[in-house]
């Protein structure tokens, strides 16, 4: 819950029109710190997506995937579509006044680590359709959990 907490703040300060006109955004670039890999792209609309990979490569990988999207919350979804194929995933959703920020839990260390492999092999990920997921550094991230903005 805390991650989610974390994330859903991110995603409103990060998203602000007037905030965004004076930062300068690294996309598409993996961090590291702990046992957790960061990325931050965004969706076809502009909108930003965060993922966060913890415990890649053991038996008790997740991954977690943020992100903003037109409208308000419907019903629960159970998949995350990963290259046009639906993956098991938990869902919450939370409205932020037109907007809603979605959260996928993806708890199949399996599925996780063949996504990792995947990125590692220099192939993109695509998300829900929209998202593209870049394998920029993922072999040798930068330390830390996200750029400076």
């Amino acid at each position: 819950m805390k991650i989610q907490s974390i994330a859903i703040a991110f995603l409103v300060a990060t998203s602000s029109p007037s905030y965004s006109a004076f930062q300068e955004r690294e996309y598409n670039t993996w961090y590291q710190k702990d046992a957790v890999l960061y990325d931050i792209t965004q969706t076809s609309e502009g909108l930003p997506v965060m993922i966060s990979i913890s415990q890649q490569g053991r038996g008790s990988a997740n991954m977690l995937v943020s992100y903003m999207s037109d409208g308000s919350c419907g019903d629960k979804k159970g998949f995350l579509n990963v290259n046009g194929k639906d993956v098991p995933a938990t869902y919450s959703c939370v409205s932020v006044r037109a907007n809603r920020i979605e959260h996928f839990a993806i708890n199949d260390a399996e599925k996780v680590n063949e996504m990792v492999n995947h990125l590692k092999s220099d192939f993109t990920l695509l998300l829900q359709n929209d998202i593209k997921v870049w394998a920029a550094n993922i072999k040798t991230p930068k330390y830390g959990i996200a750029p400076r903005f």
